[in-house]
């Protein structure tokens, strides 16, 4: 295997409490831990992606400050899972600093969620079985 045989995946750099966390796509080992912080919120977050996208600006506010006050140790979890830190010490960074980590986290891994967990679930489904009618 040569250097340009090597596929590295995207980054993106977020500045966290006066530190520079290169955020990557979440390795196999953290998906566990990831899915079991975030569990009680996922429905949350799915069911408040359909209101947010006619909502007011002031209402969107108001959707995200709930989510922050009734699921934030959560995020801060599952967060802190993603960049391999403790949740306390996410949970102290300031609001901007969680939205910019969220924002880096969820966009680096949500076309494995979305779309290519889909497609591997898809392709392990057993093929209907023919018809000889």
């Amino acid at each position: 295997m040569t250097d340009e045989d090597v596929i590295t995946p995207p980054t993106r750099t977020v500045t966290f409490r006066g530190e520079m966390l290169v955020v990557g796509p979440l390795r196999l080992q953290q998906v566990g831990p990831f899915i079991t912080a975030s569990r009680t919120i996922i429905a949350r977050v799915a069911m408040m992606a359909g209101a947010v996208e006619a909502a007011e600006p002031a209402a969107i506010g108001a959707i995200m400050l709930d989510l922050l006050e009734q699921d934030g140790p959560e995020i801060a979890a599952a967060l802190a899972v993603a960049v391999d830190r403790e949740p306390d010490w996410i949970a102290a960074g300031t609001l901007d600093e969680v939205a910019d980590l969220l924002e880096a986290v969820v966009g680096l891994n949500r076309d494995f969620f979305a779309r290519r967990l889909q497609r591997l679930l898809l392709m392990a489904k057993p093929p209907a079985a023919e018809s000889t009618a």
